[in-house]
C-alpha cells in the first residue's frame, strides 16, 4: 500500500562530521535565490536506441562464460587467493552512521595477503607446478595458445573484484574475470582500460570470481615472458546490500525503511507517463575508492552535443575525480518484476557496464556528469532537463526514481517548500527544499535526478536538512526534515558547455 511518509536521506559514513553538525543545525531563515535570472532553456526527454537489448547482453554473458569454464586449466582452483573480512570489519560498514553529503559504504577494499605478482609465464601441464608468481604456470590449449587461471574467494562476499596494477599484455593475450555461475565480462587487453596498466575489474556476484588470462596462439616463449601483471587489492561487497536483504526492524520494501516505496507500483495514470518512462534512464552505482566500496545513484541526461553523448547525472559529493569515476560500475533497469513482488536477485544478473570520466563537476549545486565508456542499454530513456527555476516556487511537484541501499529503484514525490530553514552551505537557490509527499529516499538515493512531470531533470539529491537525519522516514509536510537537491537552474551555466554547446 503507498504510503505518505517521508524521508531523510539517512547517510552516510563518517567522514564529515562537521556536515553532520550542520544537518542538525539549520539555519531557520528562507532565505533568496542567487541563481541567476535569464530565459529558460530545455530540452525534452528522449530515447535512445543505440545499444544492446537486455537479451544480446545475457546471450554474450552466456556464451563468453561457457567458453572460458571449457578452457579453464584443471586444478586451477585448487589454490585460491582467499581474502576474508573480520565481524568488527563487517559491523563497522553495516552499523556506520550515515551522514548527509557523503556516499554509503556497502563494502571494504583489502589487500590480497600475499599479492599476486605475475612476471612472465611458462609453458607446462594441467597438472603440478606453480599457478602464481614469477614464472607461474601457463597449460596449453588446443589452438596453439596457453591459458592461465587463479580463483579469488571470500566467504564474507556477497558481490567481488579485482584491483589489478602493473598490466602489459602483448598482442593476443586477453585477461578475463567471471564466475561459474553465470557473470563474464572482459577482455582486459593491453595495459587495460584506462592505458596505464591499473584498473578494476567488473564486479561478479557471490563469494569466487576467477581471473583469466588467455593467450591466443601461435605462442613463442618470448610471448610469454611479456606478460605482467598484478592482483593487489580486492573489493568485497557485503551480503547485506549484495545479496538477500536481511530486512531490518522496521522493514519494508525489500528490507528498506517502511516508508520508502516499489517503483514498480506507480505506473500511468498514477503518475506522469514521462516519469514512468524515466524508470530506464537511472542506474545504481558501485565503486572502491580508498578502503571502502561506495553507492549512489545517477541518471542519464539528454545532450545537444554532436561530439559527446552517453552522459550520466549525479552528485559531486559520490564521484568528482576520475580515479573513482573509472572504476564505477553501473546496474541498469534493477527493480522489481512487478509491484511489490520478489526483490531482484541478483543471480538474475542485471545489465552493468562498466567505467566513465569525469565531463564536469562542482561543489556549487552538488553536481557531477559523468561520461559513459561503454553505451547503456538499447532503449534507454536519456531524461530531459530545463533551467526553468524551482527553487523558490513553493509546492512545485517534482518526481525522483533512484536506488536506495544498492537495492531496486524506489518512487517518491516531493513538493518544494520555501518556508523550511536552509543548512549552511546550502543555500536556497542554489539548492531546492521539499518535503517528500509519497515514498522517500535513502542512503545509496544520493545523486539520484530530481524531475518534473515531463522528466525533465531540476537536480539531483545531495541529502537531507534537519534535525533528525538519523530517521529515513521524517522529511514530509512538518516534519524535522527537508530534502535538498543541486539546483540544475543554478549551475546550468557550468554545464552548458558540454550539454548544450
Amino acid at each position: 500500500m503507498m504510503k505518505n511518509r517521508t524521508t531523510v536521506l539517512r547517510f552516510w559514513g563518517t567522514a564529515l562530521a562537521v556536515a553532520s553538525i550542520l544537518l542538525v543545525t539549520p539555519a531557520f531563515a528562507a532565505g533568496r535565490s542567487d541563481a541567476r535570472q535569464r530565459k529558460p532553456v530545455e530540452m525534452p526527454m528522449r530515447v535512445q536506441t543505440e545499444g544492446m537489448t537486455y537479451d544480446e547482453y545475457r546471450q554474450r554473458q552466456a556464451e563468453l562464460g561457457s567458453r572460458l569454464a571449457g578452457t579453464m586449466p584443471a586444478r586451477s582452483l585448487g589454490a585460491p587467493l582467499r581474502v576474508e573480512l573480520t565481524t568488527d570489519e563487517i559491523n563497522g560498514v553495516e552499523r556506520a552512521p550515515r551522514v548527509s553529503g557523503t556516499p554509503l559504504q556497502i563494502g571494504l577494499v583489502k589487500a590480497a595477503t600475499p599479492r599476486v605478482d605475475i612476471t612472465g609465464l611458462v609453458t607446462g601441464s594441467a597438472d603440478g607446478g606453480p599457478r602464481r608468481g614469477p614464472g607461474a604456470l601457463a597449460t596449453p590449449t588446443g589452438d596453439g595458445g596457453y591459458v592461465w587461471a587463479l580463483a579469488v574467494t571470500s566467504s564474507s562476499a556477497g558481490a567481488l573484484r579485482v584491483h589489478i596494477e602493473n598490466m602489459s599484455l602483448p598482442a593476443g593475450a586477453e585477461l578475463y574475470f567471471y564466475s561459474r555461475i553465470g557473470e563474464a565480462f572482459g577482455p582486459y587487453t593491453g595495459s587495460g582500460p584506462n592505458a596505464d596498466g591499473d584498473f578494476w575489474t567488473d564486479t561478479v556476484f557471490g563469494i569466487e570470481g576467477i581471473l583469466q588470462l588467455h593467450v591466443a596462439g601461435p605462442v613463442t616463449p618470448a610471448d610469454l615472458q611479456r606478460i605482467s601483471l598484478s592482483v593487489t587489492e580486492v573489493g568485497i561487497i557485503l551480503p547485506r546490500f549484495a545479496g538477500s536483504v536481511s530486512p531490518a526492524a522496521p522493514a519494508g520494501f525489500c528490507g528498506d525503511p517502511v516508508c520508502l516505496v516499489d517503483a514498480s507500483c506507480f505506473n500511468p495514470p498514477a503518475i506522469p507517463t514521462a516519469v514512468d518512462q524515466a524508470k530506464d534512464a537511472i542506474a545504481k552505482m558501485e565503486w572502491a575508492q580508498g578502503n571502502f566500496i561506495y553507492t549512489c545513484t545517477g541518471g542519464l541526461i539528454s545532450d545537444n552535443n554532436p561530439n559527446l553523448d552517453n552522459l550520466v547525472l549525479t552528485a559531486n559529493h559520490c564521484i568528482n575525480k576520475n580515479n573513482s569515476a573509472q572504476n564505477v560500475q553501473f546496474y541498469w533497469r534493477f527493480r522489481t518484476s512487478s509491484c511489490n513482488g520478489a526483490c531482484p536477485s541478483n543471480t538474475g544478473w542485471p545489465y552493468k557496464t562498466m567505467g566513465s570520466t569525469v565531463t564536469v563537476t562542482g561543489k556549487k549545486g552538488d553536481f557531477t556528469l559523468l561520461h559513459l565508456n561503454t553505451t547503456p542499454p538499447a532503449g534507454s530513456t536519456l531524461l530531459g532537463w530545463t533551467t526553468t527555476p524551482v527553487a523558490n516556487t513553493n509546492g512545485a511537484m517534482l518526481y525522483r526514481i533512484s536506488n536506495p541501499d544498492f537495492g531496486p529503484q524506489v518512487y517518491s514525490q516531493h513538493n518544494v517548500d520555501t518556508i523550511v530553514g536552509t543548512c549552511g552551505g546550502w543555500p536556497r537557490g542554489g539548492w531546492i527544499y521539499s518535503r517528500d509527499i509519497t515514498g522517500a529516499i535513502d542512503g545509496g538515493s544520493s545523486g539520484s535526478p530530481i524531475m518534473n512531470s515531463s522528466a525533465q531533470v531540476v537536480g539531483q539529491l545531495s541529502g537531507t536538512c534537519g534535525s533528525s537525519p538519523s530517521d529515513p522516514c521524517a522529511s514530509g509536510p512538518g516534519e524535522a526534515n527537508a530534502t535538498v537537491d543541486g539546483a540544475f537552474a543554478f549551475y546550468y551555466p557550468t554545464v552548458q558547455p558540454f550539454i548544450n554547446p
